[in-house]
């Protein structure tokens, strides 16, 4: 029983939160796919997949129809973070950045600024 339980668990987060739910839009590619082979007997599968994913198809009648074909518009709702370890050494240059800016104290040396780091201390007990 527990292990139906994982199994379904599992099947129901991959067709809520990724891609593999497309795969029930599989049926609406290949009717679309011979709605285009009936009007043009030409046109072979891997055509049809070159005009409706690499580019337009040529007809604006059925854009709502293609939008709903498996794999058209994809919501990514995560964020991918890919690391290329580096193969060769990139040069480095050295980047000036133009004048710095020194920046002193408003008051004096001879004043004492221990009134300025009251604020910041901890409560005293007792």
């Amino acid at each position: 029983m527990r292990k139906t339980l994982a199994i379904l668990l599992i099947s129901v987060h991959l067709v809520g939160n990724t891609e593999v739910g497309q795969l029930f839009k599989l049926p609406q590619l290949l009717q679309h796919f011979f709605q285009h082979h009936h009007l043009d007997p030409s046109i072979n599968f891997i055509e049809f997949m070159a005009m409706h994913y690499g580019g337009d198809d040529g007809t604006s009648a059925d854009d709502d129809f293609d939008q709903e074909l498996p794999w058209h518009n994809l919501n990514h709702h995560s964020i991918a973070v890919v690391y290329f370890p580096m193969i060769k050494e990139i040069a480095s240059t050295e980047f000036s950045y133009g004048e710095t800016k020194v920046y002193a104290s408003h008051l004096p040396p001879a004043i004492s600024a221990k009134h300025a780091l009251l604020i910041l201390q901890p409560p005293r007990l007792g």
